[in-house]
């Protein structure tokens, strides 16, 4: 073996969020400074990295499934080591530990940062480790070694950490712990940094971006903290990007600096992703929301007034505990009142360590199911005509690569990565990823999914 040769080879598989795969791209940097090497198929690699989702059940059954398909592997002695780490191990290892012998190592979200010596350690043999530190999550900074998956003309940037709300349906401050803000010059230096890299779309991402600053010191001296609208302005002047695009608002901490930087914004994307909920205020008092239907409802025509051309995209949840009827009848009526433009929808799932949890009046399974289909239906049919009045009008999209029948993929301002579908572009050019492009919207597929003829290349 030579000098430079690996230590070994890792194969990571990326359950869940975009705040997962963030976690992921910084392990992998890590490992790559301290000698491993990145396999992309499990069947080259020495030791196998899970990073695990457990938000809720569908998702802990996702990532345990995962688990299960590689254990295999390490038992025939195909692999010299299988590392779970993320959100399931934080929640449940110690349980985990004792149900899965075949696992070496369990590394909660505390321990990112020692993926290295975790891995040196599983690899010689040192006993199981369990590497779990309850109520806390490390917070990458500008630092931090990275490896960007995909193509690298669209990255994450992960602005805090944690969450301090109290809704009833989320396990996520019992995974993720407290609210922790990144500094204000830590991220501006990684968007400078991947806009070097040729990154040209940043997306930001936080269990709760809106209540990014709160827990920072102020910048100067008689001045408050900073807050997202200011991070906002100073991401727009970063030169080499194009777009710059803020996920998971809190609906009821959006103000007018916000809004007005989203309107205004040269890179800042007209995008508001607020998730919602529910429109009963009984439910949304039961949820643990803090605001009402009638309040919701203005902060709608709110940003709708101060950003015309807004894509608002929110998410119900269906089957929460209590939920009637007549509840369900309010929320199909604001949806057909409000029309978002993108929408996703959840069944309640009941997690343990949440008030939620211990609510009565559980809504049968099969009856959540029942109304996740009927809002589903009335969903695509909302947003089909919505896609469809775009028919004939010019955006700018970006290529994201090679599609079917010689068709380019990309996604237009108003298309968040893996969550608002594609468009697909036809040209008589080749087009490249990471490309912006003129197109003229031509068509729609599937309710979502967008056709378009690229008229101007940039």
């Amino acid at each position: 073996m030579t000098s430079d040769a690996p230590k070994a080879t890792v194969y990571f598989h990326s359950l869940g969020c975009p705040k997962n795969l963030l976690d992921t791209e910084v392990m992998l940097g890590t490992l790559a400074t301290q000698g491993y090497a990145l396999a992309e198929e499990l069947e080259t690699a020495d030791v196998a990295v899970i990073n695990t989702c457990s938000f809720i059940e569908s998702a802990r059954e996702e990532s345990i499934q995962a688990i299960l398909d590689v254990a295999d592997l390490r038992e025939q002695g195909a692999l010299r080591a299988l590392v779970v780490a993320g959100c399931l191990p934080q929640r449940f290892g110690a349980e985990l530990a004792k149900e899965l012998p075949e696992v070496d190592a369990f590394v909660g979200t505390s321990h990112y940062q020692d993926i290295g010596s975790i891995l040196d350690d599983a690899l010689a043999g040192r006993g199981r480790g369990l590497y779990v530190e309850p109520g806390h999550t490390h917070l990458y900074d500008h630092q931090a070694p990275r490896l960007l998956s995909g193509q690298g003309h669209s990255a994450y940037i992960k602005i805090a950490e944690g969450c301090d709300r109290v809704c009833a349906f989320c396990a996520i401050p019992g995974i993720r712990g407290h609210f922790q803000s990144r500094q204000l010059a830590s991220v501006i230096v990684e968007a400078e940094q991947l806009a070097a890299a040729g990154v040209r779309e940043i997306n930001l991402v936080a269990q709760d971006s809106t209540a990014w600053g709160k827990d920072l010191l102020p910048i100067d001296e008689g001045v408050g903290r900073p807050r997202i609208a200011e991070l906002l302005r100073e991401l727009d002047q970063v030169d080499g990007l194009d777009w710059v695009r803020l996920l998971y608002l809190y609906p009821t901490t959006v103000d007018e600096a916000l809004l007005e930087v989203m309107a205004s914004g040269q890179r800042v994307l007209p995008y508001v992703d607020m998730p919602l909920q529910h429109a009963s205020d009984r439910l949304l008092q039961r949820m643990r929301r803090g605001t009402t239907a009638e309040r919701q409802r203005q902060l709608v025509e709110r940003v709708r007034r101060a950003i015309p051309d807004a894509t608002l995209r929110t998410t119900y949840i269906v089957g929460f505990p209590g939920e009637t009827d007549a509840d369900f009848e309010e929320l199909l009526a604001w949806v057909r009142e409000t029309r978002f433009d993108r929408v996703g929808v959840f069944r309640y799932s009941d997690e343990e360590g949440t008030t939620g949890f211990d609510l009565e009046e559980k809504v049968p399974r099969e009856l959540a199911r029942e109304r996740y289909q009927e809002l589903t239906r009335l969903l695509s049919e909302l947003m089909e005509e919505t896609a469809r009045g775009q028919i004939g009008s010019e955006q700018t999209a970006l290529v994201e690569g090679m599609g079917p029948r010689e068709l380019s993929v990309a996604r237009l301002a108003s298309q968040a990565p893996e969550v608002d579908g594609v468009t697909f572009l036809r040209s008589d050019d080749q087009l490249e990823a990471g490309q912006m492009v003129r197109c003229r919207i031509t068509g729609v597929r599937d309710a979502v999914d967008l056709e378009a003829e690229v008229v101007q290349q940039k």
